[in-house]
């Protein structure tokens, strides 16, 4: 189970944040990655809901912590669409779409508030992102915040395992959405995922505009 022994360090901290980040997505033949940034208020340590792995909790605990996230927590989406997904790759996408929810979370802080605040991004995985390669973006916090990579962060760390409940369940939102356009995939149940059923309606349909085009089964299938 995730805890808040990070987040504690930074209890008495007044110049530096921590922030939990997990994007969710990756593997899906459909739909955008979506990243989500999350920042905890001390003040509510106390008195927080179940959060867990998002992987490890039902829908209906996954939309209430998303109803009411607001009341204990602070947070930024960051999105990658297909079109960037199939320009830039799945690797450099995903780190696009982490590094707009960490700009969008610094510029939050920022606001209204004349502290000079260094932030501690703590990212679910393995691999560093190289944000640096979208250099405006990054310059916008290039000089402000800190990168630590924590293998299955989503069960070690509370941020981003309510960061990975947030985008789970955000970008789920997304994909019930394109189900209305697209009800022959039937993005309400697999939301852009690999499932059989969505391969065999590829095949009968083909792929509509937010299929990844780069992606198997469909980049052998359609876009030899």
């Amino acid at each position: 189970m995730p805890n808040l022994f990070e987040e504690k360090k930074y209890i008495l901290n007044s110049e530096r944040v921590m922030i939990g980040v997990d994007e969710v997505g990756r593997g899906c033949w459909a739909g955008p990655v979506l990243s989500c940034a999350s920042y905890i208020y001390p003040s509510k340590f106390m008195n927080l809901p179940k959060i867990n792995d998002s992987k490890k909790m039902s829908k209906k605990e996954r939309r209430e912590i998303l109803a009411y996230s607001s009341t204990f927590s602070k947070s930024a989406m960051g999105c990658s669409t297909v079109d960037e997904i199939e320009n830039f790759g799945i690797n450099a996408s995903n780190d696009l779409a982490a590094l707009r929810a960490v700009v969008l979370m610094v510029k939050n802080f920022s606001f209204n508030t004349d502290k000079n605040l260094f932030f501690d991004i703590f990212l679910d995985g393995n691999r560093l992102p190289k944000f640096k390669i979208f250099k405006k973006l990054y310059d916008l916090i290039e000089n402000r915040i800190k990168i630590y990579c924590i293998v299955k962060g989503d069960s070690k760390i509370m941020s981003i395992a309510l960061s990975s409940i947030l985008a789970k369940e955000t970008r789920d939102i997304i994909m019930y959405q394109q189900h209305k356009f697209y009800p022959q995939y039937n993005f309400k149940n697999n939301v852009g995922y690999g499932t059989k059923e969505h391969k065999d309606m590829i095949m009968k349909h083909g792929i509509v505009k937010i299929h990844r085009r780069n992606f198997k089964p469909i980049s052998t299938t359609f876009c030899n």
